[in-house]
């Protein structure tokens, strides 16, 4: 007979009412949480509770039927309780997950959202391509690796966060699409027979301000409710100038179970409406380099003789009230461009489930999830070229002016001046291109689970799961560039550049619009329409007096996709009609507006078949041994089927398979707490492709003796890329008996990933003093090389202590340090940059001065340590502005931000 859950803590926004509504959901036969679970909320202002990482403790995701305990699983999974995430307080869904074992976030430093995850080595250039993060089960959009919508644009974790659960291969890939990395389930809290409710309001010193409530409770003996969510506004973490995150959530959820509680029902819903700031590199320079980074003698940078470029590393960025808005041309006319509407996802999300425990002993559970809406990306990328307007100016004469020179009979030059005042920039100030991304996504998903499952006894107990999987998603999405110049300083402003002659007077049309130098630029359209179907089954035997569990399961999905594919590769003059071309009224920036060509179809059907055998021995009933092996797929994702990246002559490569192997320890102790794990991955070579522009083309036209690159057609190569990797991970936790109230916890990675395969050709600009003076075929090889973005260590320490049995006081302590190994900017073997090893170290302390409410003041990056988590390769040809340094662009880690939250809990 089916037990209704206890209930834990809650989570949503009182001023979010005022913004958004909508509501949350909860995985099918959500499971209990430990025994003190329905006391949660009261005991959620008080010390945060230990990671659940005893004997005990229970998990449901990568489960077939039931629960299991997390010291019986045959697969490596990670558990984030909702007093973790308290104590935490992560910025970002990627920031909550670096202190997962296996998965490096870098930094978080994009933002409250859109972040990168990379899990175990995986072959991922960002995002989420494995792994999906589910809401109660479910995925809230059925493809995680979408161009321009990444996966945690919807998952916002608040007072309505139970806990979250992280499962690693196993049978992750068997019950859900796609989770061969890693399965992030983010589980929602659901009513009780108790009123409960919460508050937190939070601050920090960049005029953040964030309200989150939660209230769940009956409506009778059967039916229960919940209901929360977070609204919040902030300056940004980087000086924007504007409120950059504006917006919110509002989720909840009925559910009705019946008095024999064999049968239960459940209705969730989710509104978000979220504005958030994304940000991106910004110019440094080095002491000069002499040669090309190669793989034996890489460029190393050494953050103590790193200099940044007009733009400060801690808080500074390119973004400004300047360049906030600006206008923009193609196929649809004329738009006005808002930078300040950053990652904009508003999304309706609905869930129904369905529990029935038969009298056979059958059970049946379902559920499906819709969801519909629109995602929008408005991000402001740097470009390489900070220089000094003189420097800069120049080659802009040299590669721009001088294409249209029947425009300019009597140019000799270029000059920048500020809009608004016309004052003439000067010659030693610094410019640069900033380049907008500018995309919308209009996306819908239905996702619908069935599974049986029932109980045999044949030699132990087996728990059979049938399932049956159907997705129907689609995804329609517009992205367009264009290029602006800017100073780079404080505070960036827009320039408008314009021709000059020897006089200094300006002559002929303005090179730039409103600071814009191509109102648009590159980009696609693509609508893309999946449907797909999966099979699976699972059995958890267990025997030997439970002593021995084995999970033994099998997967087979199809995906059937058909898209329309249009590449912005038509060069159109859209100088407007009465305007004279070359004339003072006119500019070149309409000259060369790309627009999409012809329409380019794909109607693939793929199929993909995984197996997974897993295993769990309990040495003791502290101590267990596991082992999985599996043989995964990896379908085609958005971003490859949105554009067309699969080589035609190569049918064999559109299905990734991946074999993986594990194998740890776990041991649990009233004192110790520990998970160790050794692991390999191999992958597959998949397609992947390089575009770039035929210079040698006979199409091609020329600028004096420089070929004109935009001219030439594009071409696209495809090549193979693989990885394989082999590496450990740990997980410990200590509470030192002479110590009481003191728990210390600590995880981390040590790997060795490496490419496989990957060798193929690009172009590369041959410039002098900023200026190109040509186009050489550049060979890339990448076999054996670390992909880029890796670190080959990881760790993570935390450690609190509960003041409460010495002092008397209610006061709790905490800190946590995280550290990244060295990376390479790319896993090419040509123009080799090796980014520093970083530390980053957040505190901070949780008084709980009251029965009900607490206070907490947390503090990020104490050190206000100043490193970078990406970055491009350094160029030898690339200089400083002074012409003695080489200059880059890179992602610097947020400065030290200071945060107070006041929550209050009934």
């Amino acid at each position: 007979m089916k037990i209704r859950k206890g209930v834990v803590p809650f989570g949503i926004l009182p001023l979010a009412l005022a913004a958004q509504s909508a509501f949350a959901q909860q995985a099918p036969g959500d499971a209990p949480p430990p025994a003190a679970a329905p006391a949660a909320t009261a005991s959620s202002a008080k010390a945060p509770s230990g990671d659940g990482g005893s004997a005990q403790q229970v998990i449901i995701t990568g489960v077939g039927g039931k629960e299991v305990l997390k010291k019986d699983a045959t697969y490596t999974v990670n558990t984030l309780t909702d007093a973790d995430i308290r104590r935490l307080a992560p910025i970002s869904t990627a920031d909550l997950l670096q202190n997962v074992p296996g998965i490096f976030a870098e930094g978080s430093t994009a933002g409250e959202a859109s972040n990168n995850i990379t899990v175990r080595g995986l072959p991922v250039t960002g995002g989420y391509r494995y792994a999906p993060q589910l809401i109660d089960g479910l995925p809230w959009f059925e493809e995680p690796e979408v161009p321009f919508m990444n996966n945690d644009v919807a998952v916002r974790d608040d007072l309505m966060t139970k806990r979250v659960e992280v499962v690693k291969g196993g049978t992750g890939g068997i019950l859900y699409s796609n989770g061969l990395g890693a399965t992030v389930n983010h589980i929602t809290r659901i009513g009780g027979q108790a009123l409960e409710g919460g508050y937190k309001l939070e601050v920090a010193d960049y005029h953040f301000l964030r309200n989150d409530f939660f209230l769940s409770g009956p409506i009778n003996k059967n039916l229960t409710f919940a209901v929360g969510g977070f609204y919040r506004t902030s300056d940004g973490l980087r000086n924007t100038g504007y409120t950059a995150d504006k917006g919110g959530q509002l989720r909840g959820n009925l559910v009705y179970l019946t008095d024999d509680g064999r049968t239960e029902f459940q209705l969730h819903a989710l509104k978000i409406n979220d504005r958030t700031a994304f940000y991106q590199n910004v110019p440094f320079q080095i002491a000069a380099i002499s040669q090309p980074g190669t793989p034996a003698d890489p460029v190393r940078i050494d953050m103590n003789a790193v200099w940044p470029i007009g733009i400060d590393f801690a808080h500074g960025t390119v973004a400004s009230p300047s360049n906030r808005h600006f206008r923009m041309l193609g196929e649809y006319g004329e738009r006005q461009v808002d930078m300040a509407d950053g990652i904009h996802p508003d999304f309706d999300i609905y869930t129904f489930k369905f529990s029935h425990e038969f009298e056979s002993g059958w059970t049946f559970d379902g559920g499906l999830r819709h969801t519909s809406g629109s995602s929008g990306f408005n991000g402001l990328f740097t470009g390489n070229d900070t220089t000094t307007a003189a420097r800069f100016n120049n080659a802009r004469y040299n590669n721009d002016v001088l294409r249209f020179a029947s425009f300019y009979p009597t140019a000799t030059g270029v000059a920048a001046y500020t809009l608004g005042s016309n004052t003439k920039v000067a010659d030693s100030a610094y410019l640069d291109y900033l380049i907008p991304f500018i995309a919308t996504t209009e996306a819908k998903s239905t996702s619908v689970d069935l599974k049986l499952s029932k109980t045999v006894d044949w030699k132990g107990k087996h728990q059979l799961t049938l399932g049956a999987y159907l997705t129907d998603y689609s995804n329609k999405q517009n992205f367009q560039q264009s290029l602006l110049v800017s100073t780079i300083g404080e505070h960036p402003e827009l320039v408008e550049l314009r021709a000059i002659d020897a006089s200094g007077k300006p002559v002929g049309p303005s090179v730039t619009s409103g600071g814009v130098m191509r109102l648009g630029f590159n980009g696609y359209l693509a609508d893309t329409k999946v449907k797909g179907e999966a099979l699976y089954f699972l059995d958890h035997w267990e025997s030997q007096d439970r002593r021995l569990k084995l999970d033994l399961g099998v997967r087979h999905q199809t995906q059937r996709a058909n898209v329309v594919y249009n590449v912005r590769d038509q060069v159109t003059d859209m100088t407007p009609a009465g305007v004279v071309p070359g004339s003072s009224a006119d500019t070149i920036a309409d000259n060369e507006i790309l627009l999409p060509g012809a329409n380019q179809y794909l109607n693939s059907r793929l199929s993909g078949t995984g197996w997974s055998v897993g295993g769990n021995y309990a040495l003791r009933p502290n101590m267990a041994v596991y082992g999985l092996v599996s043989s995964s797929f990896r379908l085609p994702s958005l971003e490859q089927l949105n554009q067309l990246q699969f080589d035609p002559n190569s049918p064999g490569s559109k299905v990734e398979k991946i074999m993986q192997y594990e194998g740890g320890l776990r041991f649990y102790a009233d004192t110790w707490d520990t998970q160790v794990a050794l692991f390999y991955n191999k992958f597959s070579p998949r397609d992947q492709y390089v575009d770039y522009r035929d210079f040698t083309s006979s199409q091609c036209k020329m600028n004096g003796t420089v070929v004109d690159i935009n001219s030439c057609p594009q071409v696209r190569e495809f090549y193979r890329i693989g990885i394989q990797n082999v590496g450990a991970e740990v997980e410990v936790a200590w509470r030192p008996p002479a110590a009481k109230g003191v728990e210390l916890r600590f995880n981390g990675v040590l790997q060795d990933p490496k490419v496989v395969d990957a060798n193929y050709r690009t172009v590369k600009e041959l410039r002098t003093n900023d200026v190109v003076t040509g186009y050489a075929f550049e060979q890339i090889g990448e076999d054996g090389r670390r992909p880029r973005r890796l670190a080959q260590v990881m760790l993570n320490l935390q450690g609190s202590w509960d003041t409460k049995s010495y002092t008397g006081l209610p006061f709790k302590p905490y800190f946590k340090y995280t550290y990244f190994g060295s990376r390479y900017s790319e896993s090419q073997d040509v123009n080799v940059t090796l980014y520093p090893a970083y530390y980053h170290i957040d505190g901070g302390f949780i008084w709980d001065f009251s029965k009900n409410s607490a206070f907490q003041f947390h503090v990020s990056n104490i050190t206000n340590r100043l490193s970078f988590t990406e970055g491009d390769p350094v160029f030898t040809d690339l200089k400083g502005p002074n012409g003695a340094t080489n200059r880059g662009v890179a992602r610097p880690l947020f400065g030290r931000t200071v945060r107070a939250m006041y929550t209050y809990f009934f």
